[in-house]
C-alpha cells in the first residue's frame, strides 16, 4: 500500500490476524507509544483492538501479496511490515523463508525488512542462506534494527553486523537519549534514519541529539535520513513547535538537519 513513511514507497503488510487488524508484542522502551498499536486499537482504520501484548491472536501469513512482488515491474522501495515485526519470536521461522523467497523472486523490488529482534532475524537469514547456498542476502533486501538508547544501540547492533549483505540500516527512531559516540559503529552499517517520537504523551526528543547523530554520519560518510524532528522536540532546554504535529515537515526543521539521504545503490 502507498505510505506516507518518508524513506519508503510501499508498505507490505504480508502478516495480519485472521480476524482483521494486526499483533505485534512490545520488547523494548521505544514500543512504550507504539503508533502501530495505536492504529489497531481503531476498527475505522482496520484494527482489531487487541493489545501488543499476551498471546497473539490467531495469525496469517499474505503468500498472494508475497507472490505478486515478482510480477511488479516498476522499481519500488516497500517496507515489510510497518504493523509487525516478522521476525518475531511467534512467526514461523517458514514464513520468514517464503518471504526472503518472494523478495528473491523479484530483484526488479528493494525490499527494507525492520527488526527489533535482530538475533532472531541473523538465525532465521543465516538458515535460509544455507537452503539457498548463497554467501549472502540479494542486493535487493536492506535489514535493519530500531535502536531507541543506549542499550538497544549496544544489544541489537553487535546481531546486525553480523547478517552478510550489501545495506544494513538503523533506524534510531523514537530516539529517547542522547547516543554519544556512534562512530565505532557506523562501519557497520550503509544507512541511518533517525527521528523524534510523534503522537499523544511524545517523550522529548533534543535536537542536539538527531544533530549530533547527523555530523557524524557526515564525517564517516554514511548515509542520513532525517525523518522528523518529533511532537516534543527540545530545543537549547526549550520546545521546539512546529506546525507539523509530529516535526516531519522537513522545511521546519533547523538547515543543517534538512538531510534526508539514501544508500548509494537505492533505486529511483
Amino acid at each position: 500500500m502507498p505510505t506516507n513513511i518518508e524513506w519508503t514507497d510501499l508498505t507490505d503488510n504480508i502478516i495480519r490476524a485472521k480476524v482483521g487488524g494486526w499483533w505485534c508484542q512490545k520488547i523494548s522502551e521505544g514500543c512504550k507509544n507504539c503508533y502501530s498499536e495505536r492504529l489497531n486499537q481503531n476498527s475505522f482504520f482496520g484494527g482489531n483492538k487487541q493489545p501488543y501484548s499476551g498471546q497473539p491472536p490467531e495469525l496469517v501469513l499474505d503468500t498472494e501479496a508475497i507472490r505478486k512482488w515478482g510480477f511488479q515491474r516498476k522499481p519500488k522501495k516497500h517496507f515489510v511490515s510497518s504493523m509487525t515485526d516478522v521476525f518475531g519470536e511467534w512467526v514461523p521461522r517458514f514464513w520468514q523463508h517464503e518471504m526472503l523467497d518472494g523478495m528473491f523472486a523479484a530483484p526488479l523490488q528493494t525490499f527494507q525488512i525492520l527488526t527489533k529482534r535482530p538475533e532472531i532475524m541473523f538465525s532465521s537469514v543465516a538458515e535460509w542462506l544455507d537452503s539457498q547456498e548463497l554467501d549472502k542476502l540479494p542486493s535487493n533486501i536492506w535489514v535493519g534494527t530500531s535502536i531507541e538508547n543506549s542499550r538497544t544501540l549496544e544489544e541489537r547492533s553487535q546481531f546486525l553486523a553480523q547478517i552478510p549483505v550489501d545495506i544494513r540500516f538503523w533506524s534510531v527512531e523514537p530516539l529517547l537519549e542522547d547516543l554519544g559516540d556512534v562512530s565505532p559503529y557506523l562501519n557497520q552499517v550503509q544507512w541511518l534514519i533517525c527521528g523524534g517520537e510523534s503522537g499523544p504523551n511524545s517523550r522529548p526528543c533534543h535536537i542536539e541529539w538527531l544533530e549530533s547523530i547527523v555530523q557524524q554520519c557526515h564525517v564517516a560518510k554514511t548515509p542520513v535520513f532525517v525523518k522528523q524532528l518529533g511532537a516534543n522536540a527540545i530545543f537549547d532546554q526549550q520546545r521546539f513547535k512546529t506546525r507539523d504535529k509530529k516535526g516531519g515537515g522537513i522545511e521546519e526543521f533547523p538547515q543543517h538537519l534538512q538531510v534526508r539521504e539514501f544508500p548509494f545503490s537505492v533505486r529511483e
